[in-house]
């Protein structure tokens, strides 16, 4: 069974540091949320998972392959590590088709054309876009973009999925469709997501709170807002600004 298990992560940026021995394990079908001011390592730390920042010294595993280890130094590369990424930007090929967009990386794995056409087909009809293969990015959608992110994230079936603000520029309605399509597409897979919106954070099954590259509190929304701590108090903030 995967297991996810960041042990000791310290990161810096020159002398500036921004992790400073975060550690945490995210299990198997589990979706976890960080959250956390600006400048609290949220990012960072994701970033570091997926190998596009190396840390100053950690352990980071996934089951049993080694995605770093300072002591070993061992520094898996992005390629190897075959995790799903998706960020704010829709990060989508202008010049492709939907259909294109979608099997690249199944392209680049080397999988045959008809396997590959087909896989494309049936993951874009299970989210309703299997109308718009042959379209380009320009002509859909905000939270038809990030649908079809999704899907390039998770076509080649990672066991883990990383998403950096995955409906910060959607509207409510189109943030509660994207996430329920999210939600088919990473069953029983391991997700590590960042949002700010608690909309979004409320269904995870577990939240940590990043304070100053620091781990300060982690556990449900329920028993985070039972502990009345830094989540419950920005948790009161935002619903007081929808009052």
């Amino acid at each position: 069974m995967d297991k996810l298990i960041v042990d000791n992560l310290f990161l810096s940026y020159g002398a500036n540091p921004i992790l400073k021995g975060v550690s945490f394990e995210l299990k198997a079908g589990e979706v976890v949320c960080l959250l956390g001011a600006s400048g609290s390592g949220k990012t960072t730390l994701l970033r570091a998972v997926a190998g596009l920042e190396q840390p100053s010294d950690s352990r980071i595993t996934l089951d049993k392959q080694v995605f770093f280890d300072g002591a070993a130094k061992i520094d898996c590369p992005v390629e190897q590590r075959s995790l799903g990424l998706v960020f704010q930007s829709y990060a989508l090929w202008p010049h492709r088709t939907v259909a294109e967009n979608v099997g690249y990386g199944l392209k680049l794995r080397k999988v045959s054309g008809i396997e590959r056409k087909r896989r494309v087909q049936a993951a874009l009809d299970q989210l309703g876009l299997g109308h718009l293969a042959e379209r380009f990015p320009y002509q859909l959608s905000g939270g038809q973009q990030k649908r079809v992110s999704l899907l390039i994230a998770t076509i080649h079936r990672p066991p883990m999925v990383l998403l950096d603000e995955p409906t910060a520029a959607l509207d409510a309605k189109s943030e509660l469709e994207v996430f329920e399509r999210f939600a088919e597409l990473t069953a029983g897979k391991m997700a590590l997501l960042i949002s700010h919106r608690f909309s979004t954070v409320k269904m995870a099954d577990r939240i940590v709170v990043l304070e100053g590259g620091r781990l300060v509190e982690e556990g449900t929304h329920q028993q985070l807002m039972s502990l009345g701590g830094r989540y419950a108090a920005m948790f009161e903030m935002q619903a007081a600004s929808y009052r």
